[in-house]
């Protein structure tokens, strides 16, 4: 079994503390570990570390090789970010290089796992399933009606493993609005898309070669560079003419092979924004639900969260659900509530850049 960690990602939701520089899995935001190293403990009991692929993209390899030092995992590093399928199968052939058909763990980087036990027993019952070829993911069964999250429609039940149910996969769908969220999570027939997967190196190769021959076609280009020195221009020739989409979209939406889903129950957050942050960090919270990282002055505030680590002083008052995150050059306030909608800051950022660039480059 082989672990593939996807870690390119640009955490556009964490802004002002994540940054292309240094994205959200790469921030400490729970506990005194940043979150990509939490995944690779969390998975490092399943077996050999030298077995474990990073997937990152090329301006982060001197930040994780620095986290990772001592360490016998590989990293392997993407020019640019291409979202999902082209991580996944860039992966994957190292992995059929390395060891032929086996069965690949593929996760992202940056979740939160309450029980870590019962993760990897789920992962291992995926796994004992993706070795006869088929497609596995691990489903989260939904504990509200959350609107920011893919789900996939269980099927017909499978033969149960390990005490585990197992389901065929009918359906993964949109993220839907609050009324059809609500519908989902009375039928008990849905369950959230966490974005982990199982498949075999042949099995996803295969697909792509079905379903994404360009990405397909491209692996093949790349596959006598690997080891050689010609590897670095190769990887970018490649990667320059790929599209980007993702794994859902590009093969699991369109695939005839049997797909199976794991319900999993082991305390799952994607930790997708600074809201999440705060309803995960509960325990934390004071006696006016505020959560204060940052040793502010809070007076007669209630439900808000201020997260510093630039030594500032930080004073709330008479304010409720206020988001404040300061840096040592942006700082963010908000409605915490809002706090998904972070990424329009950074879209309004770019083009505000990008007319600059235009402007100047006119003159």
């Amino acid at each position: 079994m082989y672990i593939v960690i996807m870690a390119g990602g640009s955490g556009t939701r964490f802004w002002p503390a994540s940054r292309e520089s240094q994205p959200k899995q790469f921030l400490n935001i729970i506990g005194s570990a940043t979150l990509i190293e939490q995944t690779f403990a969390r998975v490092a009991a399943l077996g050999d570390e030298a077995k474990t692929y990073l997937v990152i993209n090329e301006r982060h390899r001197a930040l994780t090789e620095r986290l990772f030092a001592g360490r016998r995992l590989h990293i392997l590093t993407e020019p640019v970010g291409r979202n999902t399928a082209p991580c996944i199968g860039l992966a994957a052939l190292h992995v059929q290089q390395q060891a032929g058909d086996e069965p690949m763990v593929v996760l992202p980087a940056d979740h939160f796992i309450a029980d870590e036990s019962a993760f990897r027993a789920t992962l291992l019952t995926a796994v004992h399933l993706a070795q006869s070829g088929a497609i596995v993911t691990i489903g989260i069964t939904p504990t509200r009606p959350e609107t920011g999250y893919g789900y996939i429609l269980m099927g017909a039940p499978h033969e149960s493993f390990s005490s585990h149910p197992v389901y065929r996969v009918e359906r993964f769908v949109e993220k839907p609005d609050p009324a059809t969220a609500l519908e989902y999570l009375r039928s008990g027939r849905y369950l959230w898309n966490s974005g982990i997967f199982v498949f075999t190196a042949n099995t996803i190769l295969q697909e792509m070669q079905q379903h994404l021959p360009v990405i397909e076609a491209g692996l093949r280009r790349l596959r006598p560079h690997l080891g050689q020195p010609s590897y670095p221009a190769a990887l970018a020739e490649v990667y320059a003419g790929w599209p980007s989409i993702s794994i859902d979209y590009g093969i699991m939406e369109h695939t005839t092979r049997p797909v199976y889903v794991v319900p999993g129950t082991f305390g799952w957050s994607d930790v997708g924004s600074w809201e999440a942050l705060y309803e995960l960090r509960r325990d934390e919270h004071d006696t006016a639900a505020n959560l204060n990282d940052a040793a502010a002055l809070l007076v007669d505030a209630r439900g808000s969260f201020v997260y510093s680590r630039t030594g500032r002083v930080i004073a709330l008052l008479g304010v409720n659900d206020v988001l404040v995150v300061d840096t040592p050059d942006a700082v963010l306030v908000a409605d915490l509530k809002r706090s998904q909608e972070v990424r329009r800051i950074t879209e309004a950022l770019n083009e505000q850049n990008n007319k600059r660039e235009r402007d100047s480059s006119c003159r």
